[in-house]
């Protein structure tokens, strides 16, 4: 018993890398089983299990309803509209790239060289998915309290480097609240070219005679260009 203990402690042990990772986070993970998952970008290990992909999604609906709390206490006056344009200057994809970077991601990310790590769109595309992962692999390891106290001092903290004014996904979300018209849906409706440098289309509709779209390098940029068009549109009216 005590050989196959000693080999678990063997493999348990954390490299000076990720200890120094940890007071990046100022967050220590009991297990880094999970911190190593959210630090594997799946051209290291394409299954679902083994990279960062699935973290990603679980820290996404984490930061979601967490910011949601956190506004909705903080802003007590604030209406619905008001409420939503703030929330989604602070989860897009940029924003979450800049938190990503403070934390200096892209030094301990495993990547294949073969990924373009020097493309600014490329960057911020795995910046953002790793902070999303991050949220994610410490919410297990340390449950939700630790997760809140994570993103509150990570990016509610930095919420006055939010710039509300260029998300124009807000501004129409908030813009159909104040006219009473129908929230607008996003749809994917095509997407093209190689895993790292594909282009989303994107059909943006607030009535059926009322529909723009949206192009970008993500799924998210693709609705902030399709958001664009359709507010510079009824600005216009």
């Amino acid at each position: 018993m005590s050989i196959f203990r000693n080999i678990k402690l063997l493999f348990s042990k954390k490299s000076s890398k990720i200890k120094q990772f940890e007071k990046q986070l100022q967050y220590t993970f009991s297990d880094t089983y999970y911190l190593e998952k959210a630090l594997t970008h799946r051209s290291i290990q394409n299954h679902s299990e083994g990279n960062y992909e699935r973290l990603e999604f679980l820290g996404d609906a984490i930061i979601d309803q967490t910011v949601s709390i956190w506004l909705f206490k903080k802003y007590p006056q604030s209406d619905e509209g008001t409420l939503t344009k703030k929330r989604s200057s602070l989860v897009n994809r940029d924003f979450l790239s800049m938190l990503g970077k403070k934390l200096q991601v892209m030094d301990v990310i495993r990547i294949e060289q073969s990924v373009n790590i020097n493309d600014p769109k490329v960057i911020t595309n795995i910046a953002s998915d790793v902070y999303e992962a991050i949220v994610g692999a410490i919410y297990l390891d340390g449950g939700f309290v630790e997760v809140s106290k994570f993103i509150k001092r990570t990016l509610c903290l930095s919420e006055h480097l939010a710039d509300e004014d260029l998300n124009y996904k807000g501004q129409l979300i908030e813009y159909c609240h104040t006219n009473n018209l129908p929230a607008p849906q996003f749809t994917i409706v095509d997407s093209r070219g190689l895993e790292h440098e594909k282009t989303f289309i994107i059909k943006v509709v607030i009535s059926p005679d009322k529909s723009w779209r949206g192009i970008g390098s993500t799924k998210k940029s693709a609705e902030q260009d399709g958001a664009q068009r359709a507010i510079s549109f009824l600005l216009e009216r």
